[in-house]
Order: C-alpha cells, then sequence, then structure tokens
C-alpha cells in the first residue's frame, strides 16, 4: 500500500457536534486525475456513521506545476460530527495516485468550552444597533391604524352616508348643469329658426323639464300629463316643499301649459311671441335655481 503524502486543513478551525465541517487533503502527482464527487467504496475501512457523516468526497484541481508534469489536486471531504472528541476517518484509496491518510480531527463540546456548569437566567435576544427605536415605531403605527380601523368599522354607517350623499350631490349638480345648457341651446335654436320648430321645441323643452325632476324629486314626472303635474309634485315632496318651491313649480307648470298650446293647437297664435321663448327659458332656470337652493323635499 503507498501513501501519498498530503498536507491536511480542516475548516473550521474550531468544529463543534452538528457543524458541517471540511477535511482537506493537498497533494500532487503525475496522475491526470478527473475531478468531481468520489464514493465512499474506496475508503480502506468502512467509516463509522454513528460517530460522523460524510455529506461529500470530492477532488479538485488545484494549480500545475511550472514543469507541466506534476499537478495539485484536493481531496475533500465534508462532514458532520456527532461526538466529541478525536474522530479518526478511515484511509482512502485513490487509484493511480494512492492511499491518503487523514490525521484525527478534534470536536469540541460548546459545554465544556465554556465552562458552564448549570442553566443561564432568560436573556432577552440582542437587537442590532437601531432596530429597538424601528420596532417601537412599527408598534405605534400599528397602533394608531388598529384605532382608526376600530373607529371606521363603528362609524362604518355614517361612513357609507356621507359617501352616498356626497354622490347624490354631484349627481344633483350634474343634472341642473346639463339641464339648463340644454334649455340655453333651445333659446339658441329658437332664434335661429323663427317659428318653423316652435312645436318640436316645445316638445324639446317639456321633456328636459321632466327628465330633469324625475331624477331631482325621485319620482316618474316623465309619465305624467300636465294636468296631473301639480298632484305630482305634491306626492313628490310628501307636502313639505316651502312656498318659494311651490312657487317656482307653478311657473313650470304655466309654461307645459303654454307648450302644450302650442304644440297641440291648431290656431294661428299657436307660436312664442318676440322674445316669449327666451323669458320662459329664464323663468324655467330661475324656477330650477329655486328648487335646487330651497329646502329638501
Amino acid at each position: 500500500m503507498i501513501y501519498v503524502h498530503t498536507k491536511q486543513s480542516v475548516f473550521p478551525k474550531t468544529i463543534y457536534i452538528g457543524d458541517i465541517a471540511e477535511l482537506r487533503c493537498t497533494f500532487t502527482g503525475d496522475a491526470n486525475l478527473t475531478t468531481g464527487p468520489l464514493t465512499t467504496e474506496a475508503f480502506t475501512e468502512a467509516p463509522d456513521f454513528s460517530v460522523y457523516e460524510i455529506k461529500e468526497i470530492s477532488v479538485q484541481h488545484v494549480q500545475q506545476t511550472q514543469q507541466g508534469q506534476n499537478t495539485t489536486y484536493d481531496l475533500v471531504i465534508s462532514f458532520v460530527p456527532w461526538h466529541t472528541g478525536k474522530i479518526q476517518i478511515p484511509d482512502y484509496e485513490i487509484l493511480g495516485v494512492g492511499t491518503i491518510h487523514f490525521e484525527a480531527v478534534e470536536v469540541l463540546s460548546l459545554v465544556e468550552q465554556q465552562k458552564v456548569t448549570e442553566l443561564r437566567n432568560y436573556s432577552s435576544p440582542l437587537l442590532l444597533p437601531g432596530t429597538t427605536y424601528k420596532i417601537y415605531i412599527s408598534i405605534c403605527v400599528f397602533v394608531v391604524l388598529l384605532i382608526l380601523l376600530v373607529r371606521l368599522i363603528v362609524k362604518w354607517h355614517s361612513v357609507v352616508f356621507w359617501f352616498n350623499n356626497a354622490r347624490l350631490k354631484r349627481r344633483y349638480f350634474r343634472n341642473k348643469r346639463n339641464t339648463i345648457r340644454a334649455l340655453k341651446k333651445l333659446g339658441v335654436l329658437g332664434a335661429e329658426e323663427g317659428h318653423s320648430k316652435d312645436s318640436e321645441i316645445c316638445t324639446k323643452l317639456q321633456k328636459l323639464i321632466r327628465g330633469y325632476l324625475e331624477l331631482r324629486l325621485n319620482y316618474p314626472f316623465t309619465k305624467k300629463l300636465t294636468s296631473e303635474m301639480s298632484m305630482t309634485f305634491e306626492e313628490a315632496c310628501c307636502g313639505l316643499a316651502d312656498e318659494q318651491r311651490y312657487d317656482a313649480f307653478e311657473k313650470i307648470i304655466s309654461a307645459f301649459v303654454r307648450t302644450d298650446f302650442i304644440r297641440f293647437s291648431d290656431s294661428s297664435a299657436a307660436r312664442f311671441k318676440q322674445g316669449e321663448l327666451e323669458n320662459l327659458i329664464n323663468e324655467l332656470i330661475a324656477a330650477i335655481e329655486i328648487i335646487e337652493g330651497g329646502k329638501d323635499a
């Protein structure tokens, strides 16, 4: 049996039970070895796996000499010790090179090294500098968010009511704005077309006002006749509208009566007088402003 001259090193220098340690033997030879993992079958004796566990065995190429004849290799054994004291790993035979002998490896006991004879008192975990402040700040932020969440849950109905009320106000505002814009466009159309489209303008005017009232008062004004408008307004407001709103609605009904006459009458007077359409639209806009600015029905 030919033994190979080796230089042995251990990493880490201090090994404890359960550590993954590395035993490295450096040797030089002229054989062209294939680097990579090896098997445990080349041990000259069976390893004692009750004392340690072999994780991996491999050959690694280190360097080639200047003459180009000899090459340096590392035989690396990765293992985990399970007992303290000296651990002896059996010799390992590499074909074409020879047998490698390992020196005993010392495995230390952490308890014996630190001379601990009794259980230590409980101590809090160590923290990195500045970590304590971050933890306290995080706790404070969490508590504040938790309080806000609880208050939000408690006041959920109030929050929902506020959002719904804000959304309804925006809807009423768009309804008012769009209606007034459309009325003004009708006034411009009437001025441009003369009396040729008075009946059509009256139809569009009534449709605009009915649509506005239906959305604003949430009542089917689009399905009511002019003769039913007064009673419909009373029902929609539940009789709670103030006097200004009643007066404004009376002006709307008067405008409907006048436009119905222009729409359905065969009389030669069934047309808008000079400036009448403009005045009618101004009165309707004023009535809308009163309905929007008065007390809620």
